[in-house]
């Protein structure tokens, strides 16, 4: 199976509704840069109630698809890219460059409005880290300050970059429990910088 086959099982208006919702699930299931439920959550809010009504549920996919295809051009792009570099001789990408090959990190074409959304996504249905240490609290605190007002102050900025540059650090040396939340809140400061810029 692939994308573009379960997208034409949600197309398909000769297939019983149930199973073209499962089309589209099974879509977001291949794309879901917010997460699962916190994609089928922006799509909901993009197209309107997909679940009851086909019109929305055309919609919906026609969102998750256009994102899709925006973040396969940036992913054509990055490598071009990166065949120039090497071809100039620089082998090793800068850090600081974004690589969108390996997996989708924002919604590509709302990336901003789909993050400030995955973030209120999280707190809303209760699934943020728990404030294990100074590094989850202050991630928890920037959280509830971009969604109370998504113009952070230079000392709030100044935060989320050396939070960032922590999480980045605890990703590379650590393993288990420990890199599964700091992974987490790495793209909770990923989602606050799209959403505050």
């Amino acid at each position: 199976m692939s994308f573009a086959v379960d997208a034409r099982k949600a197309r398909n208006a000769d297939l019983p509704y149930g199973r073209r919702m499962a089309g589209l699930h099974s879509c977001v299931q291949r794309y879901h840069p917010l997460g699962f439920m916190a994609t089928l959550s922006f799509l909901e809010l993009q197209a309107g109630p997909y679940r009851a009504d086909a019109a929305a549920l055309l919609r919906a996919l026609d969102c998750l698809t256009e994102s899709r295809e925006l973040w396969k051009n940036a992913v054509d792009s990055y490598a071009r890219t990166r065949r120039e570099a090497k071809s100039r001789g620089q082998r090793t990408p800068r850090p600081q460059d974004p690589n969108p090959s390996h997996a989708p990190d924002q919604w590509y074409g709302a990336a901003r409005r789909a993050a400030h959304h995955a973030l209120s996504f999280r707190q809303s249905h209760d699934l943020l880290p728990p404030p294990s240490d100074d590094v989850a609290t202050d991630v928890l605190a920037l959280v509830r300050a971009t969604l109370a007002d998504p113009r952070l102050t230079d000392d709030q900025r100044s935060l989320l970059a050396d939070l960032t540059a922590e999480l980045r650090r605890r990703i590379r040396t650590t393993r288990g429990i420990p890199l599964k939340q700091s992974t987490e809140l790495h793209r909770l400061t990923h989602f606050i910088t799209l959403a505050t810029t």
